[in-house]
């Protein structure tokens, strides 16, 4: 038989149980016709491959991943990272920096919540430094923010505003009333990247093609996009780019994608949203599936 591909002198891992190693194999018209030893190499025609006992294994495939939440974090601004010895030297920390640089629409601030010491900030110890401007700090693992009154109030948030996902992303309270600690899909699109929608494909397309480049060079050949709560609009604006470079034969990574809905509130609605994504995005790498 004709091949494409003859590879020979290899460590194959096949993930077959009950033949976990070869060392040759035979690639034609885009698949495996043989995996085994070299032997069986006999039956088959074309340029052979040594590879001189380098090891080949299946393309990996990531079950968990965030493929549209980089794109926005690649492009947001996480602000002065601090490190202060308690709460009250990163108020102190904070308000030199909003004194020194006054006029600015947000002041954003990352920090690790080690470095409170135990403690917590709520919006009103950062109406006290920051009462006029937008004030944002992103917590150093990046899935929880804490905002003042003016952030909460561009974006609507009250105490009596619901949690997007109970359990899950929560606008954290006490006795009631909103503390401005936001957590997972409460923080990240609906805040940390709220400019998110006013990038540009070509700003879109420069960070998913570092994604894919990573990718390729790792051999990830599948991923599960985990889903983005909190703002499906970003992340459809991201298929829609992932979809374009599909069409144009620049997704060689597979993608299956999901909404993440509110089954308490949006179950019904939810189901038909999904439906959608499901219609209109089904290209060869690029599946909305759930």
């Amino acid at each position: 038989m004709k091949a494409d591909k003859i590879i020979k002198n290899a460590k194959i891992f096949t993930s077959d149980k009950d033949k976990l190693q070869a060392s040759a194999l035979v690639v034609k018209d885009g698949k495996f016709v043989y995996v085994g030893d070299e032997a069986g190499l006999s039956e088959y025609e074309g340029e052979v491959t040594d590879l001189g006992g380098k090891f080949i294994m299946p393309g990996i495939i990531d079950s968990h991943v965030h493929v549209t939440i980089p794109v926005g974090f690649e492009y947001a601004q996480m602000g002065e990272r601090l490190e202060p010895n308690g709460k009250q030297e990163v108020l102190d920390m904070m308000a030199e920096r909003i004194r020194s640089n006054p006029g600015e629409k947000r002041y954003r601030f990352l920090l690790e919540k080690k470095y409170l010491n135990g403690e917590d900030i709520v919006k009103e110890d950062l109406d006290a430094i920051c009462p006029d401007a937008e004030l944002l700090i992103q917590e150093g693992e990046g899935h929880s923010v804490w905002v003042n009154s003016k952030i909460l109030e561009r974006h609507g948030i009250t105490d009596d505003t619901p949690d997007p996902i109970p359990g899950l992303a929560i606008y954290v309270r006490k006795d009631g009333h909103v503390t401005g600690n936001c957590i997972e899909g409460a923080a990240e699109v609906p805040i940390i990247l709220d400019s998110g929608m006013e990038l540009t494909d070509e700003q879109v397309d420069a960070a998913l093609k570092r994604w894919i480049d990573f990718s390729v060079e790792y051999g990830v050949c599948a991923v599960f996009d985990a889903g983005l709560p909190g703002d499906a609009k970003f992340h459809e604006k991201v298929y829609k780019r992932l979809q374009a470079l599909d069409e144009q034969g620049k997704l060689p990574v597979y993608v299956d994608g999901s909404l993440v809905v509110n089954a308490e509130r949006n179950a019904a609605e939810g189901l038909e949203e999904v439906k959608r994504l499901h219609h209109e995005y089904d290209t060869e790498h690029l599946r909305c599936i759930r």
